[in-house]
């Protein structure tokens, strides 16, 4: 459906309730040096880790951001600029 070109391993199974820092399955598409964009189906984690944390918890929750705002906010605003995924949902 997402034109997807390669799954990770240890993939999550489908969950209808998912809670902050449970792995989600994740569509992301990225490139190394020079070759074309890869979208790959891969295990993420439902959290947000600033680039420059040692440690995967941090000491504020930064798992919910509004959409209206997210942009506008230092802890989420490089993230909005540079970084894309899709998250599948299960109907």
């Amino acid at each position: 459906m997402f034109d997807v070109m390669a799954a990770g391993d240890n993939l999550p199974e489908p969950a209808w309730n998912i809670k902050p820092t449970n792995r989600v399955p994740v569509v992301l598409e990225s490139a190394k040096g020079e070759d074309e964009p890869v979208r790959r189906l891969e295990a993420g984690r439902w959290s947000l880790t600033p680039s420059y944390s040692k440690e995967l918890k941090t000491k504020f929750a930064t798992f919910n951001a509004r959409s209206e705002t997210a942009a506008e906010k230092a802890t989420f605003r490089g993230s909005v600029r540079s970084k894309r995924a899709i998250l599948p949902a299960y109907l």
